[in-house]
């Protein structure tokens, strides 16, 4: 019995002893969870330090880094510390028996974790405290326990130092593109100026030209006036019905548009191109209020319209100017504000009757305006007022152009010489005039200056043919050349406005009609339609008589429209039926009796303008009345010219 109560004793011994383990392996696994938690925890700090960091940037470049990673290895360091003590605070609950692990073991050992966790907050809380500081440049940096660190002076944080370093990237990437952008801009600005140049010299070098067209552009209405932006980008047309359109050049001798078939029905076969209509506005006369007449809701009201008998526009499509019926001449807005009225220039001392000519200068601040009044006026763009007028018109004016550069006639000289001849400029004492030695003076007068001379040929040949700022050929402002319906045709100098400097008389068996003329590129020579199917050219040097006198076929009628082409020996001549090109020096002696070629395309009615192009590409004609007899065809055509 003995040996069974000592065999049970024995075996409850076991039992509470295996109990009691089961107790203290219990206590353990809730304290590693606790110690486990504080790690998450201090790592979760860590993690929010870390983070932290990333956004509070300490500004102390590589050695404030450095600094930031020692702070972590001490923080590690004290986690490992403090593992360790845990450990052995483990070590020292397990070896005490079940019975001593009570609750105020566990709560001071918990005690003593949030403790210590504090104490880490607080450290962590101070080194952001100094990490501020330092980016600040007031104090360096501090050690875990407060201790202030090693100053390392106002350095910059790297990513910081590449934001900056990026931002002056692109401030100088953008100046630097800036002007790269705006010499690439001259570079190619001067290219297009060296091209036209170029072109335009190779046009004058030509010996023949072959045109043919290949586009047209149908408006059924009288097309009395034309005009072309810079570059050729777009094509302004004024018609009899009171619309100014405005086509795009460019695109429609690209063929981005083509004719239907019924349009192509009557025309050549090269012409497949339709012209691009951009947009179009009325030509309308400014009113007063009075004259308005409003509609039923009183805000709209019906415009008074004007046929568009003259269009000039400027080379930017920034205004534009437009004759009216009344006498009046309208800026009207292109590229801002398009068809509205800027400015109206008419008052007092304006045009009373249709404006029929304008005519822009190279500087683009004056204009000149002619009308059926039989007035001749300059116009200050700046402002809005007239500078001069031409006296002496004696008919309405049908032409007006600029003499062109190089031009070897002093006209001054010429008419001096006409007067002497004619005997009005001599003198009542001419008798007596050796002896105050006036034929001395005359002599002296009368002698060649050389330098002069080469003067002049030094300036004419540094003189540009096209201008930088226009790309449009560049005349002699100073004298110009007007015609009249009736047949006259005066050549102006602008410094003398009380009348023309020569008049040119038409020659026998001539009738008294003249639509158009024109300079020839020499400036030496002026060639005038005539109504008899001919057309007179005038030498300058003697302008008392026709120096040549073209022959068209009779059946031709009225020459509506000349221009003459950059060779200086041919002329597009403009009748009812065709479009000649004209060889103004052909020679006759070699048997040839068919001076010019018919251009193809236009045929059957009057033609209003002949528009060259400065680089002699292109070709613009115009069918119209411009208000006068005849008929219209209804269709302008765009040609293409190859040289020859």
């Amino acid at each position: 019995m003995d040996d069974v109560d000592d065999i049970l004793n024995n075996g409850r011994a076991a039992e509470e002893d295996m109990a009691d383990e089961d107790e203290e392996v219990e206590e353990d696994e809730g304290e590693g969870e606790e110690v486990d938690a504080g790690q998450n925890d201090d790592d979760e700090d860590e993690a929010d330090d870390d983070d932290e960091g990333l956004e509070l940037k300490s500004g102390v470049g590589e050695t404030g880094n450095q600094d930031d990673d020692d702070n972590d290895n001490d923080n590690d360091d004290e986690g490992d510390e403090e593992e360790n003590d845990e450990e052995e605070d483990e070590s020292d609950v397990g070896s005490e028996s079940g019975n001593d692990l009570n609750g105020e073991n566990v709560s001071q050992h918990r005690t003593s974790s949030n403790d210590k966790s504090q104490e880490m907050e607080r450290g962590e809380d101070q080194i952001k405290i100094d990490s501020k500081e330092t980016k600040d440049g007031d104090e360096g940096e501090r050690d875990l326990d407060g201790t202030p660190g090693i100053n390392t002076g106002e350095q910059p944080d790297q990513e910081d130092q590449d934001v900056e370093m990026k931002e002056a990237a692109v401030d100088g990437g953008n100046g630097a593109n800036t002007d790269g952008e705006k010499a690439s801009a001259a570079s190619k600005f001067d290219k297009l100026h060296n091209y036209y140049t170029q072109m335009l010299r190779s046009a004058k070098i030509s010996d023949t030209y072959n045109i043919y067209p290949t586009a047209a552009i149908p408006i059924q209405t009288n097309v009395n006036a034309l005009a072309m932006s810079k570059g050729l980008k777009y094509l302004f047309l004024g018609g009899s019905d009171g619309f100014i359109r405005k086509y795009d050049f460019l695109n429609t001798m690209d063929g981005k548009l083509a004719l239907t078939i019924l349009q192509k029905h009557s025309l050549a076969e090269s012409i497949q191109n339709a012209g691009i209509l951009v947009s179009y506005w009325e030509n309308e006369i400014p009113q007063k209020r009075s004259e308005i007449r409003f509609l039923k809701n009183n805000k709209e009201y019906e415009p008074k319209i004007s046929p568009v008998h003259s269009l000039e526009v400027q080379s930017e499509c920034l205004f534009l100017l437009s004759g009216l019926d009344n006498g009046g001449i309208t800026l009207q807005g292109v590229r801002y504000m398009e068809g509205s009225i800027g400015h109206y220039f008419k008052g007092k001392e304006g045009h009373n009757n249709v404006v029929n000519l304008l005519k822009l200068s190279g500087t683009e601040d004056r204009f000149f305006s002619g009308s059926w009044d039989k007035r001749l006026l300059e116009w200050d763009l700046q402002t809005g007022s007239i500078l001069n007028e031409f006296k002496g018109g004696a008919s309405e004016y049908s032409a007006l152009e600029m003499r062109p550069q190089y031009s070897s006639v002093n006209i001054n000289e010429v008419a001096a010489e006409l007067k002497a001849s004619s005997g009005q400029g001599q003198d009542e004492d001419d008798d007596m005039g050796s002896l105050f030695g006036d034929d001395e003076e005359e002599d002296y007068n009368t002698k060649p200056d050389i330098e002069g001379e080469k003067t002049s040929e030094n300036v004419a040949s540094s003189l540009e043919e096209i201008s930088k700022t226009t790309l449009n050929v560049v005349y002699d402002e100073s004298v110009f050349m007007t015609s009249g319906l009736n047949g006259s045709v005066h050549i102006w100098d602008r410094r003398t406005t009380n009348a023309p400097v020569l008049k040119l008389e038409r020659g026998p068996k001539v009738p008294p009609w003249c639509q158009s003329a024109c300079w020839s590129m020499d400036g030496d020579h002026v060639y005038v339609g005539r109504r008899n199917a001919v057309v007179e050219e005038f030498d300058l040097k003697n302008p008392t008589q026709p120096s040549n006198t073209l022959k068209l076929p009779g059946i031709s009628g009225p020459v509506s429209c000349i221009k003459a082409m950059p060779n200086n020996r041919q002329i597009l001549c403009a009748s009812k039926d065709n479009i000649r090109i004209y060889d103004t020096k052909a020679d006759f002696s070699k048997g040839s009796t068919i001076p010019f070629l018919i251009v193809p395309g236009h045929h059957g009615g009057s033609i209003s303008n002949l528009y060259v192009d400065p680089t002699c590409r292109f070709l613009v004609s115009t069918s119209g009345t411009r208000g006068w007899q005849g008929n219209s065809t209804d269709t302008t055509f765009i040609y293409e010219i190859e040289l020859g």
